[in-house]
């Protein structure tokens, strides 16, 4: 079932933080993953290019390197950012968060 999710009313306005040990320590990229994205660590759900989840950003003020890193480029443990991109659907970005989550796609999942 295609989930829709509205960041910044659901989740949080200001998307900053890798994990809890950044910035102030809430609302976290591994926190979000794990509660939205959580249906897609599973090497089985990247054998396709079904869409699964929308996540709108209308309403996100910010979006950091880090955070994108550890939301969005962990799963390129099981798929390239190409495939990524057609599970999560990203509606109303801007052009600079756009670009943040492609570069961290690119250079891949890494625990800094």
């Amino acid at each position: 079932m295609l989930k829709k999710i509205d960041i910044g009313k659901e989740f949080y306005h200001r998307l900053a933080n890798r994990d809890d040990r950044q910035g102030d320590g809430k609302k976290t990229a591994v926190e979000f993953r794990e509660k939205y994205l959580s249906d897609l660590d599973n090497s089985n759900v990247w054998k396709d290019d079904k869409e699964i989840i929308q996540l709108d950003f209308i309403n996100v003020k910010k979006l950091g390197p880090s955070f994108a890193n550890e939301a969005f480029a962990y799963f390129t443990q099981y798929a390239q950012p190409e495939r990524i991109l057609k599970k999560i659907k990203l509606l109303n970005i801007s052009k600079v968060k756009e670009l943040i989550i492609l570069q961290e796609l690119k250079t891949g999942y890494s625990r800094k």
